[in-house]
């Protein structure tokens, strides 16, 4: 399986000029590590990104085995920042895992894992971080998928989530259904006023959530729904091999002392590209 990334800076400017880390030179550290562990551990690396954005990973010298520009004319809100992976998942046409950014994979995936249908980093089922989204939705959106509808009819607003900062798997069918499913509720007539609605009033707080629910719990449910097994790479069976930066870990001082140095101790000479970036936080999205 290989491994995909994507990167559009339409939508880092969105989250934060560095990524949600303190630094630019914390978000480069990070997408160094992340890249090259990826390389070590699944062999093949792939970039789905804009013209812009190549240009600013261009000086890591990151070992891509390909470079897609795709995002260039890429048409949804910076909110909704999810759009981009959605849209990367569905140009694989083979198995793949996709890693954020700020996602590190220490060592190769686990027998356990080879030829699962979907993969994702872990289960988030019955996670309260739903709940206000989902309800929400269940109770505005004028398009549900039949999926959702099904789900919501069985279980009302019972949450069925996973974390995606890996995801992927075998099951290319399955993985492009959950993506165009997303894309047609937001593209759909009948929600239009409820989106518009959001980015006006809720522009960084409930329409920021619909990122989680368009991904994670379209993923989940449809999969639930079609009686699809959802494996996952967090296991309290085995020793830690994967380790993710969500939300505010990023900002936390050690963790951003901690992967700056390894970085300089593990990968010298990137470390030393990442040290000779000219102007790097200028060259980051203002």
């Amino acid at each position: 399986m290989k491994a995909v990334f994507s990167f559009s800076t339409k939508f880092l400017d969105a989250q934060n000029r560095h990524g949600g880390f303190p630094d630019a030179e914390a978000w480069w550290c990070s997408c160094v590590l992340s890249v090259l562990l990826a390389k070590q551990h699944l062999g093949h690396v792939a970039l789905y990104t804009d013209t812009r954005g190549a240009a600013l990973l261009a000086p890591l010298a990151l070992p891509f085995d390909e470079v897609h520009l795709v995002f260039d004319d890429f048409a949804y809100p910076h909110q909704l920042w999810m759009a981009l992976k959605l849209q990367t998942y569905q140009l694989q046409q083979a198995p793949f895992v996709h890693l954020d950014f700020d996602a590190y994979l220490w060592a190769p995936l686990p027998a356990r894992l080879a030829g699962a249908r979907v993969l994702a980093q872990s289960s988030e089922e019955d996670c309260a971080y739903y709940d206000s989204v989902v309800a929400y939705f269940l109770e505005n959106a004028g398009y549900l998928p039949d999926f959702v509808r099904a789900h919501a009819a069985a279980h009302g607003h019972k949450i069925r989530a996973l974390n995606a900062g890996l995801y992927g798997g075998h099951d290319l069918a399955t993985l492009h259904a959950c993506c165009q499913a997303a894309f047609t509720t937001m593209d759909h007539p009948a929600n239009a006023t409820m989106f518009a609605a959001l980015r006006a009033h809720h522009g960084h707080g409930l329409f920021y959530d619909f990122n989680v629910l368009l991904e994670q719990y379209f993923a989940s449910v449809y999969c639930h729904q079609h009686h699809v097994e959802v494996r996952y790479v967090l296991s309290e069976a085995e020793p830690p091999y994967f380790t993710h930066l969500l939300g505010a870990a990023k900002r936390d001082p050690t963790n951003v002392r901690l992967l700056k140095a390894r970085v300089a101790h593990d990968y010298p000479a990137a470390y030393a590209r990442v040290q000779a970036l000219p102007g790097v936080v200028a060259a980051m999205p203002a």
